[in-house]
Parts: C-alpha cells; sequence; structure tokens
C-alpha cells in the first residue's frame, strides 16, 4: 500500500516597521553616484543647503524618493567624516549624558541631529534636522563648546559636534545616481532549487512528501521516518529570520495552517510625537519651530491614513499661528516699552518746564531749514514741544557746545530782541540748561 502525504512548513510572515525617521516602506537600494562633488541635502529642493559630498563612484543607501530627490541613509564610506550637531541649553546639562572620556555620549530623551551647513559653517544657519534619535542612543563625540547669548539664543547653549548615526538621512537629485549593479555592490543572487522528497515507511512503502515542491532560501531539509505515526524532520540549515512550526503527521492526508503576525509600522508622524510628548512650543528656538513644522508638513504628504495627514497638517497651522502670535506679542511689548520711555519722557518736561524759574524760553533746539547757512546765515530754533511753533532762534556761536544740544529740550536765559532784518525773534543767551534728554528727530521748518 502506498501512502502519500502532501506535507509544507508554515511559516509566521513578520512585517516589521523600519526604526528610523522619515523612512519610506521601499527597502534600501545602491545606487552609484555618476558625477563630481554631489550635493547631499537636508532636504528634497535645491534650496536646502547640502550637509556631506558625494564623489563619482560612491555607494548610497536609497530608501525613497520625493520630487525628483533620491532619500538616502547615511551609511557607507561617503558618511565616515560626516557629522551634526546636538545642542541644548547649558542648564539643560541632563538632557545628554556625556562619558567621561568625553568621547562618546548617551542621549537622555528626544534628541535631534541637525545638519551642519557646508556653506557658511555657520551654527545660526545649521538649522534643519537629520533625524530625532530616542533616549538611550549612543553618539561618537567629536567637539564640545558653549556659545554666550546672542541673537540667536536668549540663553548660553552647549553644543556638540557627533558623528552622523546610521538613521540619519540625506536627499541626493537623482539625476546625479544610477542604479548599482550585483558586482559593485559585492552581492550574488541565490538560485531557487526545486528537490523531491522521496522515503518509505516501517512497511517499505513508498511515502512521497511535497513531490515538486520548492525549497526556496537554500533551506535543505532531511526526512527521517522514526514511526508510522510520527516521522521527525530535521532541520540543518535555517535563515535566522525564518520561523519554523512543527507539523504533526497522521495518517490521513494533514493540512497546514499557514499563521501571518503584522506589526503596524511606526510612521514618521508617530515618531514626531513620541520624541515630543510633553515638549513646550515656547521652549523651542526660532529655527527648531521652523523645523518641526517643516517635519509635520513632510509627515502629512508621506502619510497614507487621511485622517493623520490632516492631523500633521493640522500641527504645522498650530506652529504657524503660535510664531504669528508670538511675533505679534514682540511688536506689543516694544510698543509698551515705548509708550512707558515717552510716558517717562513727558514727565521729566512737565516737571523742566513747571521749575523755569527765570529761563525766558523752554523748548527744542532744532535745526532750521530757512536760516541754514546758504542764502541766509545758519540760526538754530528753540521750538514749543507742545504746538511745534518756533518760540526764538539762537546764533550758533553765542554759546559753547550748543550744537551738542540739538534735538533736546533745553532751558534759555537771555534776552530776547527782534531782528529787522531777518524778521525773527533772537535770544541772546546768557546761561542754557539741558532740561530733559530727547534724541527724537526734530523736522526743520
Amino acid at each position: 500500500m502506498v501512502r502519500r502525504i502532501n506535507s509544507s512548513l508554515a511559516c509566521f510572515t513578520v512585517i516589521v516597521g523600519t526604526a528610523f525617521a522619515g523612512s519610506s516602506n521601499a527597502e534600501p537600494t545602491w545606487y552609484v553616484v555618476t558625477g563630481e562633488d554631489v550635493q547631499i541635502r537636508c532636504g528634497a529642493d535645491s534650496s536646502y543647503y547640502s550637509f556631506a559630498v558625494a564623489q563619482e563612484g560612491d555607494l548610497l543607501s536609497v530608501n525613497g524618493e520625493k520630487y525628483n530627490y533620491a532619500r538616502v541613509q547615511a551609511v557607507g564610506p561617503v558618511f565616515e567624516r560626516a557629522y551634526g550637531y546636538v545642542k541644548y541649553p547649558t542648564k539643560e546639562d541632563g538632557r545628554f549624558k556625556i562619558d567621561p572620556d568625553g568621547s562618546s555620549a548617551t542621549t537622555m530623551g528626544a534628541t535631534p541631529i541637525l545638519a551642519p551647513n557646508l556653506n557658511t559653517n555657520d551654527l545660526a544657519h545649521s538649522w534643519r534636522q537629520l533625524c530625532i534619535l530616542p533616549g538611550g542612543e549612543t553618539l561618537r563625540v567629536l567637539e564640545t563648546w558653549t556659545i554666550e547669548q546672542d541673537g540667536l539664543h536668549a540663553v548660553p547653549h552647549t553644543v556638540h559636534r557627533v558623528a552622523l548615526p546610521n538613521v540619519a538621512e540625506g536627499w541626493v537629485n537623482m539625476a546625479d545616481l544610477r542604479p548599482a549593479t550585483s558586482t559593485e555592490t559585492g552581492t550574488t543572487e541565490v538560485e531557487v532549487e526545486k528537490v523531491d522528497i522521496v522515503t518509505s515507511d516501517s512497511t517499505g512503502s513508498d511515502v512521497v512528501m511535497g513531490e515538486n515542491s520548492e525549497i526556496s532560501e537554500t533551506v535543505v531539509t532531511e526526512l527521517t521516518t522514526e514511526t508510522e505515526e510520527q516521522p521527525v524532520f530535521v532541520l540543518n540549515e535555517v535563515q535566522p529570520s525564518l520561523l519554523m512550526q512543527w507539523m504533526e503527521v497522521e495518517e490521513q492526508e494533514t493540512v497546514a495552517e499557514e499563521v501571518e503576525i503584522v506589526v503596524e509600522e511606526q510612521t514618521f508622524l508617530m515618531m514626531i510625537e513620541e520624541a515630543y510628548e510633553g515638549v513646550v512650543l515656547s521652549d523651542l528656538d526660532d529655527e527648531e519651530l521652523v523645523c518641526l513644522r517643516d517635519d509635520f508638513i513632510l509627515a502629512s504628504e508621506e502619510e497614507e491614513d487621511p485622517v493623520r495627514a490632516r492631523y500633521a497638517m493640522m500641527r504645522a497651522n498650530q506652529i504657524d499661528v503660535y510664531a504669528t502670535l508670538r511675533d505679534q506679542n514682540s511688536v506689543i511689548d516694544s510698543l509698551q516699552t515705548r509708550v512707558e520711555r515717552s510716558k517717562s519722557d513727558a514727565v521729566d518736561r512737565d516737571i523742566a518746564i513747571s521749575n523755569t524759574g527765570d529761563y525766558e524760553i523752554v523748548g527744542r533746539l532744532g535745526t532750521s531749514g530757512v536760516f541754514n547757512g546758504d542764502e541766509r546765515p545758519l540760526l538754530y530754533r528753540v521750538q514749543d514741544p507742545r504746538t511745534n511753533r518756533t518760540l526764538a532762534y539762537v546764533r550758533p556761536g553765542s554759546y559753547t557746545a550748543i550744537e551738542d544740544m540739538i534735538g533736546q529740550h533745553i532751558g534759555v536765559m537771555g534776552i530776547v530782541e527782534y531782528d529787522p532784518t531777518l524778521q525773527v525773534n533772537i535770544i541772546n543767551m546768557s546761561r542754557v540748561d539741558l532740561m530733559a534728554s530727547n534724541t527724537a528727530y526734530v523736522p526743520v521748518d
């Protein structure tokens, strides 16, 4: 009697999400650089600055494409000398733990890696994020320094120049790339062989297992029959990524069950939300806000779920609204400062006017458009700050350092006389006092 048993190996199909920010679903593919000094940019457009340079013949790992730009991962010889910046307020040193030797450090939370701007070599213009590392990642530290408070940083910041992690990504114009051959990448293809496995049961009858079945991934299977009821399968070579299930074979035909386990991929939007969980927008610098907004826009374009895509765009719009409100608050604060200063100047002037004493004239000293020294003699005018009316004119040489008081409120002692030739009142000064400081521009009459 011949018994034919059709059996197959059931395996788990595992779909694993990528582990770096902004990655696409495509498998990485090696490309060859076809030009000289090819710029690796921090965004998918020529307007983004470059942080690394590739030469003709270099290999780049491409895992996506956008706007005719290839997304490349920071792996291989091209990125051996590439670096990025990690910076944070100096007083918040708990965000980045430096090892005692100073050559490596560990991230204590979500840590953005900023791309250096090769065009300027200036930290103020190096704002674009290449990736966001979670806590517990180790980085090689190349250099560390501190920048004091300036126009870009409201408080002192600690800056580390670090070697780029492999999860960092850049963008290269597809016109400068071509697919690499197996010879260039150093890989070989594995042929699939069809094998018929034939054995015998304890009675000497032929038992055909998986006749004409295809054995893939070079997995060689030996079949040893111990008993008629429970044959034993021995796997000599098994790929570590392939999960095998033990098959129980009974006298009747066995039906194999295939089980598929699907693990949801962590999208770019989910990684951004996780990295910035608990972060207040007011704690971010201007360049960090711009970078975060760009990341949300990128996430909205890459999200397949329309609800998540709208959510990502909503977050980008929220950052725009916050930035606008912050700018308006800055303008309001500036106006309030000017109002307070004007009120203070007004009080000073009122005090000066109320205590004129023997001053003949109290007003603001300014230049004259009529008596400018060209066709008519040079005279300065004393102007009423309330009505802008000229009270009298003074001669420049009649008092020492009178020119230094132009634009200021002054009190003048002396005698006012009418000059019939010039047809104006001129005061012959005996004393001039500075009443209140005011450097505002005084228009000519």
